[in-house]
């Protein structure tokens, strides 16, 4: 019996197996990926009554993912939850005050590079809304891992900071909003971004030159990245860009965006970046990287 099979099974009776098996079929793990799949693997897990599968519930239908985009009904079911989960009554009480939606309309970019595009967005996000982003991933770090070659996740060595991606299961209304923003500044729809990324560079830390559309894997290419500084309590750590001599340090919620593609859709090798080595404090970013169409298949 395959795992998913075996997920399939014993769902019926536990959440956090319908939760496993929601990952599963949004992501093709180990069987076709199937959206409508994973949001009723989500919706069994809240019937019994499992926590993340409750608050799972609330974000697939707020985005619409494996169900018809229902932000007034997610609504509603926030505020229910929020009666006796303290977590769902946190964003409740943040929703009100996250408004860089509003905000993207009165931030003017700042053009670093014409050609190729790289633009810096001051302050297009509170403190608040970069504070939520850390401690909601701070659980969750781990070194960061690629896999190669189809092969067991492997610490990479181009990277070697700490990361955690805030998946579709657990992206939610704050967060949405957030990506939100980022697609309408860089022009694109928030279903092309693959889920924000949480970096967290100790002393010493870097991200050595690397270019993101090579990490697009089989998926269309990433044609985007948007990079958000969530605190500036460090030193080092510039973004650079070597072929342009180019070095951008932003401050807390500042976004840079830059362009990865030439017009014919091939990597512009002009924007390989790195990201220098702090030399003292913690810098926290988050990441998005921005596909050509749909992330999820």
């Amino acid at each position: 019996m395959s795992s998913v099979s075996l997920l399939v099974k014993q769902s019926k009776h536990d959440g956090a197996a319908a939760m496993a098996l929601s990952q599963c079929r949004l992501y093709g793990i180990g069987c076709k990926p199937d959206r409508r799949a994973a949001f009723n693997a989500v919706r069994l897990a809240a019937h019994l009554g499992h926590p993340d599968g409750r608050r799972a519930r609330i974000y697939l239908t707020a985005a619409g993912i494996g169900t018809r985009p229902d932000h007034s009904t997610a609504m509603e079911m926030l505020k229910e939850l929020a009666k006796e989960d303290k977590f769902a009554a946190v964003q409740l009480s943040l929703l009100d005050h996250v408004a860089c939606e509003q905000r993207l309309a009165q931030v003017q970019p700042k053009i670093i590079s014409a050609d190729p595009y790289i633009a810096l967005y001051p302050a297009l996000f509170s403190p608040a809304e970069c504070k939520y982003l850390a401690m909601l991933a701070a659980p969750w770090l781990e070194q960061a891992k690629v896999t190669v070659d189809g092969d067991e996740a492997q610490f990479e060595s181009v990277r070697d900071a700490d990361s955690s991606a805030i998946s579709h299961l657990t992206e939610d209304l704050i967060v949405q909003r957030i990506n939100r923003s980022i697609a309408a500044a860089t022009g694109t729809r928030p279903q092309w971004g693959e889920p924000l990324n949480v970096l967290r560079y100790k002393p010493g830390q870097q991200f050595k030159p690397h270019h993101d559309g090579r990490g697009s894997g089989e998926g269309p290419m990433r044609i985007m990245t948007a990079l958000i500084w969530l605190n500036e309590q460090f030193e080092g750590g510039e973004t650079e860009f070597p072929a342009l001599n180019i070095r951008v340090r932003g401050g807390v919620g500042d976004m840079l965006v830059f362009r990865n593609v030439l017009e014919d859709g091939s990597e512009d090798e002009r924007l390989i970046h790195a990201g220098l080595p702090v030399s003292h404090g913690v810098k926290w970013m988050a990441s998005r990287w921005i596909r050509a169409s749909d992330f999820l298949a």
